[in-house]
């Protein structure tokens, strides 16, 4: 899902706290969004490719603009 779909979810009640971790590469951090709903629990480019953010408060600022106040890190 993009940050757009992102924050429509979070208004309608439809996430929980977000986990952002070191991406696979060990090059950056990844968001994960769980919650009710169908879409891909990643976050994603605008052409629907796993965002990689290459600074964690990048990836914090992110979150705190689609409106989440609880964010989990993970190593």
């Amino acid at each position: 899902m993009n940050s757009k779909e992102a924050e429509i979810l979070f208004q309608a009640g439809a996430l929980e706290a977000p986990v952002t971790q070191k991406h696979a590469s060990g090059d950056g951090w990844t968001v994960t969004l769980e919650g009710k709903h169908k879409l891909n629990p990643m976050l994603e480019t605008a052409r629907g490719q796993v965002r990689v953010f290459k600074r964690l408060d990048a990836a914090v600022g992110v979150l705190f603009d689609i409106g989440l106040g609880e964010i989990h890190v993970m190593r």
